[in-house]
């Protein structure tokens, strides 16, 4: 993923890679405090027979709120938050390889259903791979192979994590919650862990602004004990985000790896007509 793009200044239209049916049809989006899984692991396909129990821990929160309450706290701003955008550094460890691979971007959503990832080059100029929903289509696009995937996204697809976000869904009803041990008062650390069995992770943890309960930083630990870790900064909320800036265009030369036909609407607020559109926006 070595190719320049065009202009830094103009966000990027499209997505590709060799492995690309196969990390996107892995790729679970767990966003926004929740996680992305975005790393070789989302390869991998395994079986959980159970879902792993939340542990007793000597983590503590806010004066007086136990983790059932803060968790509420989380819901309740992400129900609040009608758009959100931030920069992100994400740390993927790979236990097997004793190996770490870091990455930085900028990261968008807006409900209902909207999100985009921009993947910056190491050096921070240009982007190197992206990820588009306008919350009927999922694109991914990486420069280097000029090769676009695309996905129908149904919302009965999307996982819990990612329904909370989107203002669905219910963390105490999808996750067993308790402070983590390294949780305090000024600096709450929460531990989510299914209550129903998933091939994509084992829990999720969340570090969050005392204040506010607003994730700001994720880790997502998969059944073979690798993290992806996600820290937020600069986030900025409501901020009435463009629709523009969810929309995508095939750009011209790029190959679609599986093409299909338009995907039928998710939302009664979806833009229908421009679902394809290059997005132009600039951050």
């Amino acid at each position: 993923m070595k190719q320049s793009t065009k202009k830094s200044g103009r966000i990027a239209r499209i997505f590709g890679s060799k492995s690309l049916s196969k990390f996107a049809m892995g790729a679970c989006v767990v966003t926004l405090g929740v996680a992305v899984s975005l790393s070789p692991s989302a390869e991998h396909v395994v079986t959980v027979s159970s879902p792993v129990q939340a542990k007793e821990t000597k983590g503590e929160g806010p004066a007086d709120m136990s983790a059932e309450d803060v968790a509420k706290r989380v819901q309740k701003f992400y129900k609040k938050t009608k758009d959100y955008h931030a920069h992100f550094q994400q740390t993927y460890t790979d236990v097997a390889a004793g190996s770490k691979k870091k990455s930085q971007g900028r990261v968008y959503f807006k409900k209902p259903g909207k999100m985009r990832w921009d993947y910056y080059k190491d050096d921070g100029k240009g982007r190197k791979k992206v990820l588009v929903s306008d919350g009927e289509s999922f694109w991914i696009y990486e420069y280097e192979f000029k090769q676009v995937f695309k996905k129908c996204l149904a919302s009965s697809q999307l996982p819990t994590s990612l329904k909370f976000l989107m203002g669905q869904g219910n963390l105490l009803k999808e996750f067993n919650v308790s402070f983590a041990d390294s949780s305090t008062a000024k600096a709450p650390v929460l531990e989510l862990v299914p209550k129903e069995p998933t091939s994509k992770y084992t829990k999720l943890v969340f570090e969050l602004d005392p204040k506010t309960f607003q994730v700001e930083q994720t880790t997502i630990y998969d059944p073979y004990g690798n993290t992806n870790q996600i820290e937020f900064n600069k986030a900025k909320i409501n901020k009435n985000l463009p629709d523009s800036g969810f929309n995508f265009k095939v750009p011209k030369g790029a190959r679609v790896l599986n093409p299909q036909k338009k995907c039928a609407s998710t939302s009664s607020n979806s833009s229908k007509s421009s679902t394809e559109s290059a997005d132009t926006s600039e951050d």
